[in-house]
């Protein structure tokens, strides 16, 4: 792809938003109503790996208030492995949805089959974990819909040792309430929410600027709340047509050849078509990656040189 400099604009980007807490902190709640407020059509699907617990809302008044369809579900059952993320991102983005809420997302780090379990059966290697873990967050990043992550938390102490304390003692560190989850996964988020398990009250620990008075003091989550947001996002600049597709193609041919084909065979006649200038390159893309590693990768040559992606026939 080539670079270019051009204005900074804000666009209208797909919501990532996250709320963590406690079992029974209302999480899943407050993703509701959030969720309310983000889709305008009332299209929300939630992906539930929490043996139907999202479900105990479909008939609660206030969801159905905010919610008068209800919404959908996909019950995600262990193992855990972001894979299965990925594929429940996909069958949700196929069906339409323009919300995605996924309960919990903790499990794909922590649960039965999940990062942690990658890790442990590759001896404490964390490569292959932590190399699944991006392709789940980078597919949740180029989807159409908002994603909401509700994320499990737990207290955590720092241990500091003697040596390194003021007093020369063993010293215990309160950090507060901590998301499950790998650390790095929340910044490409919006917003992040601590939900508090007693009053159910939400706190902002990530805000855009933008946003900051909307949420500069814990509140319930509202459906209302989720209104506010969208339409501030609506203010930017609307993406192109097939723009986040294009995105998703790339990865899956980075990916390889076998990833590209099964990504471009899931696609619509409308979508190849509005795709078709791409495809040949990603083709390319994709061939390159199923190289073995010691061989030059797309975009350079072994003295360094830049390769240029050549014509494919059909």
């Amino acid at each position: 792809m080539e670079l270019e400099i051009k204005k900074a604009t804000r666009r209208a980007l797909p919501l990532q938003i996250g709320l963590f807490g406690p079992s029974g902190s209302g999480k899943t709640f407050s993703a509701l109503e959030l969720a309310a407020g983000l889709s305008p059509n009332k299209k929300v699907c939630v992906i539930d790996s929490e043996r139907g617990r999202a479900s105990l809302y479909a008939d609660n008044k206030k969801i159905l208030a905010a919610l008068p369809n209800g919404f959908d579900v996909i019950e995600l059952d262990a193992p855990y492995h972001p894979e299965r993320y990925i594929q429940a991102i996909d069958l949700c983005e196929s069906h339409g949805y323009e919300v995605c809420i996924i309960d919990s997302g903790s499990d794909s780090w922590d649960g039965p089959g999940g990062c942690t379990d990658i890790a442990e059966k590759a001896s404490g290697m964390w490569n292959r974990a932590k190399l699944w873990n991006k392709r789940m967050m980078t597919r949740a990043a180029l989807s159409n819909m908002h994603i909401l992550w509700c994320l499990k938390a737990q207290d955590k102490t720092k241990v500091i040792d003697k040596a390194k304390s003021a007093s020369g003692k063993q010293e215990f560190l309160d950090m507060g309430m901590i998301p499950i989850w790998e650390k790095n996964n929340l910044f490409p988020l919006l917003l992040v929410f601590s939900v508090d398990p007693k009053t159910h009250v939400s706190t902002v620990t990530k805000c855009h600027d933008d946003l900051w008075e909307l949420f500069a003091q814990p509140k319930l989550i509202t459906k209302e709340d989720g209104e506010k947001v969208r339409k501030w996002n609506e203010g930017g600049k609307k993406l192109e047509e097939f723009e986040q597709l294009r995105k998703q193609a790339r990865t899956a041919a980075e990916q390889g050849t076998q990833r590209y084909r099964e990504f471009w065979s899931g696609l619509t006649a409308a979508q190849r078509k509005g795709m078709a200038d791409q495809h040949e390159e990603n083709k390319f893309i994709a061939e390159q990656a199923d190289k073995p590693s010691d061989e030059p990768k797309y975009g350079e040559q072994a003295d360094g040189t830049l390769i240029v992606p050549k014509e494919h026939s059909c």
